[in-house]
């Protein structure tokens, strides 16, 4: 009788144990799902076939919303338009796109997975393969994007911690400068 006493009390422990670990790591998953919702800008894009980062003009943007839905949109001079759309989930440091309508025809219906690092509060990197662009032209290529968060706030600060950023990983001070302008 005490056996089987001290085996239930040692499978509740382990019950216990394991419900405890499980919601620390659902927090932190949970944690990560909710530093990325929001709307970035995208500041810098490098190609692995290009020497560099190259600067993005002002106006392409991601929208991540709680209900697991993003779409990508840029501003032009004759409007807005939506680039990509569809769905998201976020496994560790893998951000996978289901994409549902894209300008690159190719992308469609297919998941495009991207590894994905956030520092700080307000930056995002994402890296993806390309095999085709938008043109239909072979690339397999891969692509860093550098994205800040949109917000509330005094651009001139924004810039600042862009430059720091920045610096942790370019060391060409004059693109740092070109992005930041």
């Amino acid at each position: 009788m005490e056996t089987r006493a001290a085996f239930f009390m040692l499978i509740g422990i382990i019950t216990f144990f394991a419900g405890c670990g499980s919601s620390q790591q659902m927090s932190v998953r949970n944690e990560a799902a909710e530093r990325i919702v929001g709307l970035w800008e995208v500041k810098a894009i490098h190609n692995s076939d290009e020497a560099g980062y190259r600067v993005i003009p002002s106006g392409m943007f991601k929208m991540i919303f709680h209900d697991g839905r993003f779409m990508n949109f840029m501003s032009t001079e004759k409007g807005a338009i939506i680039t990509v759309d569809g769905t998201y989930r976020l496994e560790d440091d893998l951000y996978t796109e289901e994409i549902v309508n894209s300008f690159n025809k190719s992308q469609e219906g297919k998941d495009n997975p991207l590894n994905i690092r956030l520092t700080h509060t307000n930056f995002m990197y994402l890296r993806w393969f390309q095999p085709i662009d938008e043109f239909g032209i072979t690339r397999n290529r891969w692509i860093e994007e550098i994205w800040q968060r949109v917000c509330i706030e005094d651009l001139e600060v924004s810039n600042v911690d862009l430059r720091q950023e920045l610096r942790e990983l370019l060391d060409n001070e004059e693109v740092i400068k070109e992005v930041t302008k």
